[in-house]
């Protein structure tokens, strides 16, 4: 274990209700940002993201779920989708947004960046959370969580590139970046 703290089971309850909520801004972004941009592939592509959100929310709520009834994690491939409706807003109550705030007036690139900085919050939350749970399927959860953002990232840099005409772009899905 090294120098790495191992949180007990009241703070890896804190660190998924977190993750969730990270999670829900995240599908709010996305689904607010898809609303706002003109292009439809860059809309198409935000709509993507919020589904992708919507799966790791499921993962995440079964995880908390499961550690609020005393029993262990599981892997997120065990975690059966949902028919239900994701919640719409966070049943954790409202916590301090730092920085996730864009200006209405932002233009389009701006936005994809803000989403890049998003993801890259992200996944610094997540290596740092699988780096301290313990348990092999707790850490099996946040890195395939660091994944599943790393892909998003990839995507929305790809999308800046195209946009920028800086770099290269994923114009047809030649393959998927998800995990799962």
């Amino acid at each position: 274990m090294g120098n790495s703290v191992v949180f007990a089971r009241s703070e890896q309850v804190e660190i998924l209700r977190n993750a969730i909520e990270m999670e829900i801004d995240g599908r709010k972004f996305f689904s607010e940002m898809a609303e706002r941009v003109k292009h439809t592939s860059t809309r198409d592509m935000y709509l993507a993201l919020a589904r992708q959100e919507d799966r790791h929310i499921e993962v995440l709520e079964e995880q908390l779920k499961r550690l609020e009834s005393g029993s262990d994690w599981t892997s997120p491939s065990t975690v059966k989708r949902s028919r239900e409706a994701v919640p719409k807003v966070s049943v954790f109550g409202t916590r301090e947004r730092d920085g996730y705030e864009i200006d209405p007036k932002a233009g389009e690139l701006e936005v994809v960046q803000f989403g890049m900085e998003i993801e890259r919050r992200s996944i610094e939350y997540y290596r740092k959370a699988g780096a301290e749970v313990k348990g092999a399927k707790a850490k099996e959860v946040f890195n395939w969580l660091v994944g599943e953002e790393a892909g998003h990232l990839t995507i929305l840099k790809a999308e800046y590139d195209n946009r920028s005409r800086s770099g290269f772009y994923f114009d047809a899905p030649e393959f998927s970046l998800e995990v799962m």
